[in-house]
């Protein structure tokens, strides 16, 4: 743990409402007295009885009936079985956003594994390094893919397992024997970890069962429609996927394109009726500021994994009939620890509150002697209750570390997580996120641990020394990564090289906004590096060779450089400049492709825009959709119904 006193530097200490520390008692919500057993297969087959023919799943076209879902992971479960996979046995699932990633979470429950959900985007290195620690017996995947770490682990096709034949086949109404329990693996998940080594953190049956079924945060209903939007490999896939499964709901996938269009994610949602979703908070940041009407056919929305903008919650908490919730919680957790139901706020509050214990949760104020704090003093927040995870995979150091006994629990042998994050308690009993103790950071809602960063720069030859600090970017208010290096002997590497380098190996959101080359990092008398001392980031700027003169002649690439300009802060964009390379992230980009699809009339997805991320790019896009060879300033073109549009 740092030491006293370091941990509230720049944060308001001064308590709203000092009280001695005796008396002090922990928060918490005890939750209903339902029976904690029962594996997540047994709280699934109760639904497949009470509403056989009500719709499980619908991606696409296809839509699978509870009697149909039943069926089909039935059968790959007994697949699964023949294979080796046991309690205590993980699965890998190398899929994202399809109706195989479902029916693979629910077939290795049944079969007795644990599921390990891993991104294909994320580079084969990382996918190695994963692989290679949690060995699983199988991967899951669409049809047609291999291995992509090289282990020789067996690949399974899902897709042999969802044609009609077995769907709609008596013979698979049986679940295989052998099934797991309450306490055995659910899932492991992975998260950045501090020593450069992802880490799989194990939850269990009962964690899961406790974080969703007889929920207080939400209310997952039979016949709800719940859309699932969230990555796989993102610990928040738990609530939409369980929540809804566990409750008689419909599980609805979204594709990633209609996610990150705002014009798109509006219709979608109003055409499938959706109720219920869940998504990350700099994705819900970026689309309220962009359109808030666009949730306003949703009747709940649970937002969670970074800091809730005040005036994007406020203009949704408005909308008539919306259920707006800022939760929080750790993957150690499963995935929610609190809730806060958004209510409008003053416009000068700074911060959405993250509420209080959701049921079956225990909450702790806590110094560096684990004493609970007074109301209103900042302290570490500390977790129990039956949503803490069993551990870390195959690191029982640092399970003993950051799972401790719980010595406020009234039961025996209960444990207890140190988040790492600071809070203070309100007046009212509800928690105030204040930050990180530590040098973790919620990335585009992704836990990162930035030493993660540093370790995969200094694997290149021409990287002596990196730091890597979390700034926040005044064009978009997310936050965002910066990288300082320091050249080992020789020229030293571009940031341009690093950067390539660094998306070799790890995931998108982890691959820093700005590299910055140093001649030294400071440090101080300890010879430990001073971040306090690190130069401020500058923003970056244009580095073709017509940064000195307009974009271009043309009118078009003019109005398309002037955009990016004002977004990324340049004076000027060349024609050729890469947006990411200068800068540019995922939101920005969003908030890009929003405004020039408002300007001409062209929806353009985060997918067609990665294939040419420049103004020559966009600007040949918008020729090939409009059949124009150059669109007059001021002109704008209305090929989008109003409702439509982001």
């Amino acid at each position: 743990m740092p030491e006293p006193g370091t941990r509230t530097e720049g944060i308001d200490t001064e308590p709203l409402a000092p009280s001695d520390r005796d008396g002090i008692t922990p928060s918490s919500r005890a939750g209903t007295d339902r029976p904690r057993e029962g594996s997540l297969s047994d709280l699934f087959a109760e639904h497949v009885a009470r509403c056989p023919d009500a719709p499980a799943v619908t991606y696409g076209a296809v839509t699978l009936t509870y009697r149909q879902l039943d069926r089909v992971t039935n059968s790959l479960a007994s697949r699964l079985r023949e294979l080796g996979v046991r309690p205590g046995r993980l699965v890998g699932i190398l899929a994202d956003r399809s109706i195989g990633v479902v029916v693979g979470m629910l077939a290795t429950v049944k079969a007795g594994g644990a599921y390990l959900a891993l991104d294909p985007g994320h580079p084969a290195a990382r996918l190695r390094t994963v692989l290679e620690e949690s060995a699983p017996v199988v991967l899951l995947a669409e049809a047609g893919v291999d291995d992509p770490s090289g282990l020789g682990t067996p690949v399974l096709a899902v897709a042999g397992h969802l044609g009609e034949a077995v769907r709609d086949g008596a013979a698979h109404d049986v679940p295989p024997a052998g099934g797991a329990g309450p306490e055995d693996l659910a899932y492991v998940v992975y998260t950045s970890g501090s020593s450069g080594t992802p880490k799989g953190i194990c939850v269990t049956h009962r964690n899961v069962a406790r974080r969703t079924r007889d929920a207080d945060y939400l209310k997952f209903e039979a016949g709800a429609r719940v859309a699932q939007i969230s990555n796989a490999a993102f610990d928040a896939a738990t609530i939409e996927v369980w929540g809804a499964l566990l409750s008689g709901g419909e599980l609805v996938g979204f594709d990633r394109d209609t996610i990150l269009s705002p014009g798109l994610l509006a219709l979608a949602l109003r055409e499938h009726r959706i109720h219920t979703m869940v998504m990350a908070t700099p994705l819900f940041n970026q689309l309220a500021a962009d359109d808030p009407s666009a949730f306003a056919t949703v009747s709940q929305i649970l937002v969670g994994g970074d800091a809730m903008a005040v005036d994007q919650a406020n203009s949704v908490a408005a909308l008539p009939g919306c259920t707006l919730v800022n939760g929080y919680g750790p993957a150690e957790c499963t995935t929610l620890a609190t809730a806060h139901h958004v209510t409008p706020m003053p416009a000068g509050q700074l911060r959405v509150p993250i509420g209080r214990p959701v049921s079956h949760t225990t909450c702790y104020v806590l110094d560096d002697e684990l004493q609970p704090q007074p109301v209103g003093v900042p302290g570490e927040l500390y977790i129990g209750g039956d949503g803490v995870a069993r551990g870390y995979l195959g690191r029982p150091d640092l399970t003993t570390e950051r799972f401790l006994p719980d010595p406020f629990a009234a039961e025996p042998d209960r444990r207890m997580y140190a988040t790492g994050d600071l809070v203070r308690e309100l007046p009212d009993g509800s928690l105030d996120f204040l930050g990180r103790a530590d040098f973790q950071v919620k990335i585009r809602g992704f836990r990162v641990e930035m030493n993660e960063v540093d370790a995969t720069l200094l694997q290149h030859a021409g990287v002596r020394e990196a730091v890597t600090v979390a700034d926040t970017d005044t064009r978009s208010g997310d936050k965002t990564l910066v990288s300082y290096y320091v050249g080992a002997a020789g020229t030293p590497p571009e940031s341009g090289e690093l950067t390539a380098f660094l998306r070799g190996r790890l995931p998108e959101y982890m691959v820093p906004a700005r590299l910055i080359l140093l001649p030294e990092l400071p440090k101080n008398a300890n010879m430990k590096i001073d971040r306090a001392q690190l130069p401020s980031p500058a923003a970056p700027v244009a580095r073709t060779e017509d940064e000195a003169r307009p974009a271009d002649v043309e009118v078009l690439d003019d109005e398309i450089a002037a955009v990016i300009g004002r977004l990324l802060d340049v004076p000027s964009f060349g024609r050729e400049e890469n947006f990411f390379e200068s800068g540019g992230q995922s939101m920005l980009a969003i908030r890009l492709l929003t405004q020039l699809g408002r300007r001409f009339g062209v929806n353009m997805t985060l997918a067609e825009f990665f294939e040419d991320p420049t103004v020559r790019g966009i600007a040949g896009f918008i020729q090939q959709r409009t059949g124009a060879g150059q669109v007059a300033a001021g002109a704008a073109v209305a090929a989008v119904p109003a409702e439509g549009r982001p």
